[in-house]
């Protein structure tokens, strides 16, 4: 795989955003609390942390807003990308742009999909916004790979607002935007532009297995030529612009 990760620092205002939580009768004596996230309710729990106002920013899609400074970077590196980089033929721009996708996903997908420990730092109810204890506001674009993938697509641009606990200062603030490129190389691929010789490169290590929690390990030349793909690919995206000034972290 070779990644592009670069996050738009931004800011926002209140709005409505049809944020409601209720209170329902489940039983004597007990009841239970909702919360309404994108006209879908949602149980809470023992795991709930999300609050109101970082609610009220769901929804706002500013890298899709036209004119938007995260919409005008958004689209400059897209637009670089797809010239760039043809599908076979010179038909079609290889990367197909993903920027729909909610940011309501499960834990499964934020987390397990990618293989992160269930004891890992990084699930840490001090760092994300959960929902309740199976649901969660994403805390990377890339809690949508494994489904991306499995639908098909062998290279795309994924962009969206994600979630974390951060405090505000000059560079953090709990919303934030990421695109993040993925790209799925065969051997041939790898060696198509003469960095090798296709007959001598594998993709894994001698006598490396795929488990349930790890996938099989890359062989060095392998990682070797993805590295170099994804030097060339990143100094080729236009990170600066006259027309507007953003922070980007990576």
């Amino acid at each position: 795989l070779a990644m592009i990760g670069n996050a738009f620092s931004s800011c926002f205002r209140r709005f409505g955003s049809g944020l409601r939580w209720s209170t329902t009768r489940a039983g004597a004596g007990s009841s239970r609390i909702h919360v309404r996230i994108e006209s879908t309710d949602y149980d809470c729990d023992h795991v709930t942390n999300i609050t109101p106002p970082v609610i009220e920013k769901i929804g706002r899609q500013l890298h899709k807003e036209r004119g938007h400074p995260v919409n005008i970077v958004k689209r400059r590196i897209e637009q670089h990308m797809h010239s760039a980089f043809r599908a076979r033929g010179g038909l079609s721009p290889l990367f197909t742009a993903v920027d729909h996708l909610s940011p309501v996903v499960s834990v499964e997908q934020n987390f397990d999909s990618l293989l992160v420990p269930k004891d890992h730092v990084s699930r840490s109810r001090n760092d994300n916004y959960y929902i309740n204890s199976t649901m969660m506001l994403r805390a990377h674009t890339s809690a949508h790979q494994r489904d991306l993938i499995l639908s098909g697509l062998n290279a795309f641009l994924m962009t969206g607002d994600v979630y974390r606990r951060d405090e505000i200062d000059s560079t953090h603030y709990p919303v934030f935007h990421q695109m993040e490129g993925v790209r799925l190389f065969t051997r041939d691929e790898l060696v198509a532009s003469g960095r090798g010789d296709s007959s001598s490169v594998e993709l894994f290590e001698d006598g490396s297995q795929e488990m349930d929690e790890k996938q099989a390990e890359h062989s060095l030349e392998a990682c070797r030529l993805v590295e170099c793909d994804l030097k060339e690919t990143l100094l080729g995206v236009p990170l600066h612009y006259n027309t507007c000034s953003m922070l980007l972290f990576a």
